[in-house]
């Protein structure tokens, strides 16, 4: 009778986290190998690709596989890794990427109708609108000319999943935008906003507030790469490794007609 065997090398490689540093992979021994399990400490879910070096492990659904994990969710089980032979030595090593989001959404609600960013009465010009020609080559993202300390209004429901309010600095090349204050928002469907500029100490809100469109989130101003007052706001899908801007519709005048918002038009909210 042969004696059955088995050699258990495990190694972790470096991980490469681009968005976060609230998502953790890790493993567990079982009887039959490994089990891979997920926690993740956002308000939204998160995306994982784990790429496996595997000898004699079965990777159950394959290798580099994208994994949603729930938002606020411990222990997720991913995969298993099972011994295919118990009579030869096996070992594994991993790494794995991670960003907010749901990397493999094609459906969200494309035909919302957004809040605009500010309150009642006010107007306000769009100074570069969708794929502009200084700072938004191929983006959908609009900037709103608006004086330093103006109210910032929720244009869509969500939960806040980001904040950053602490810098003061601004310039116009794109080095400064390591320097950008921003309100980061997740909504129901799947798709982001992202508030940025706003002034040192302008937030209003905190990181897993639950937020009403109108409501006030915080201040604008003139800090990151900028050269003037100015709120830049986008609506996107966050993929692994880069994001997925959208055209948006928003309400104007009294809130009884939408449309795209265009550059040099100002627009009054009326509702």
């Amino acid at each position: 009778m042969k004696k059955q065997f088995s050699i258990f090398v495990a190694l972790l490689l470096t991980i490469s986290n681009y968005a976060n540093n609230k998502v953790k992979i890790y493993y567990e021994k079982t009887d039959s190998g490994y089990s891979m399990y997920a926690d993740n400490g956002e308000y939204c879910p998160a995306t994982v690709k784990i790429h496996f070096e595997a000898t004699n492990l079965d990777i159950s659904g394959g290798n580099n596989q994208f994994y949603l994990i729930d938002p606020l969710k411990q222990k997720q089980l991913l995969t298993h890794l099972t011994v295919k032979d118990a009579r030869k030595g096996y070992n594994f090593k991993y790494t794995y990427e991670s960003n907010l989001g749901d990397h493999n959404l094609e459906e969200f609600d494309s035909e919302y109708i957004y809040d605009l960013p500010f309150s009642k009465t006010n107007s306000f010009t769009v100074q570069q609108g969708y794929n502009g020609d200084f700072s938004h080559q191929d983006q959908n993202a609009l900037d709103f000319k608006m004086p330093v300390g103006t109210e910032i209004k929720a244009v869509r429901d969500g939960v806040v999943i980001n904040v950053k309010d602490e810098n003061s600095k601004n310039c116009g090349e794109e080095s400064c935008k390591k320097y950008n204050n921003f309100i980061t928002i997740y909504h129901s469907d799947g798709t982001f906003a992202e508030y940025t500029h706003i002034k040192k100490g302008g937030a209003n809100v905190k990181i897993g507030d639950s937020i009403t469109k109108g409501s006030t989130i915080a201040y604008s101003g003139n800090v990151g790469w900028s050269t003037n007052p100015h709120l830049h706001l986008v609506i996107y899908l966050q993929k692994l490794q880069s994001r997925e801007t959208l055209k948006t519709k928003f309400k104007v005048n009294d809130g009884d007609k939408s449309q795209y918002l265009v550059r040099n038009e100002t627009y009054i909210r009326n509702y």
